[in-house]
């Protein structure tokens, strides 16, 4: 009985210990609970600071391009008015403050019985101007392809302006010893190396200065086809009616063009075929002559 006893009191103080550490564990997660509601207004923080850098990111993606960029477009167009669009052209670059730097037109052989021509124009454009004179020349023919292009040159020039600066300061320094130099050998060495960095600096003063002409000057690789029917452009939003009206007009376009043509073949032929009608005539007439000498059977 009085191990029975012993092992009574040793199982309510387990229970108890039990009872106390579970009310422990439970005041902890209520003392937890304040701290949770404390975080909550730091991560709300952090939301709005998200807010904010999109915001930036946003700002700064509606800066400007950087300002050594280097743009080139290049465009294709067809006209039925070789004379009339090149003259269209020639006062867009006026209007706009550009030049031509290349030019070169020449006449292709005849097709459909027409002597055509084609024409390919390197035109540079006041950067500012650009846009403007791209968008006005699209609408003096018919546009076959268009492409733009752009360069950033910045590191590339920052850097050639470092480099100048440098051996402007390595200039003036060898200056200031050839004034103090005495000796001929020293002398001869600083002119040496004067006369080397002067070059130097002249190729890189060149080089900033072709960057700047590219870069303040866009250049437009136009080419012009002279053609005898303009290609329609034609997609899978072309509605149906329009798609039976071009093809209608090509089918008229082709028959007339084939008779034309059939017309002309005719005309080459006929010094031609004069001559074979009177050689076959002339053969006709001496085998008839001959069958009327042979005695017959």
């Amino acid at each position: 009985m009085r191990k029975k006893r012993i092992f009574i009191f040793l199982a309510l103080i387990l229970s108890l210990s039990m009872i106390v550490v579970g009310c422990a564990k439970k005041s902890e997660s209520y003392d937890m609970a304040p701290m949770d509601n404390f975080e909550k207004p730091s991560m709300d923080m952090d939301y709005g600071d998200d807010a904010k850098n999109e915001e930036i990111s946003e700002e700064r993606g509606d800066m400007v391009e950087p300002d050594k960029i280097i743009t080139t477009v290049n465009i294709s167009m067809q006209t039925k008015e070789f004379t009339d669009t090149t003259d269209k052209l020639i006062g867009l670059i006026t209007k706009y403050k550009g030049y031509i730097e290349n030019s070169n037109i020449s006449h292709n052989n005849y097709i459909n019985s027409a002597r055509l021509k084609y024409s390919e124009y390197t035109i540079r454009i006041p950067r500012e101007n650009l846009n403007s004179f791209v968008n006005e020349l699209k609408e003096i023919g018919n546009i076959i392809s268009e492409n733009t292009s752009k360069q950033d040159i910045t590191k590339q020039y920052r850097d050639t302006e470092s480099r100048l600066k440098v051996l402007k300061t390595k200039e003036g320094r060898i200056l200031a010893l050839l004034e103090k130099a005495e000796k001929m050998e020293d002398i001869i060495t600083l002119e040496n190396q004067l006369s080397n960095i002067i070059y130097e600096k002249e190729n890189l003063t060149a080089n900033i200065i072709e960057m700047d002409d590219k870069v303040d000057y866009s250049t437009v690789y136009f080419q012009l086809d002279e053609v005898a029917k303009l290609n329609i452009g034609e997609n899978s939003k072309t509605p149906f009616w329009t798609k039976v009206a071009n093809a209608f007009k090509d089918s008229i376009y082709f028959f007339t063009n084939n008779i034309e043509n059939f017309i002309i073949s005719l005309i080459y032929f006929l010094p031609y075929g004069l001559i074979i009608a009177v050689a076959l005539y002339i053969l006709y007439r001496i085998k008839k002559k001959f069958k009327h000498k042979t005695p017959k059977e």
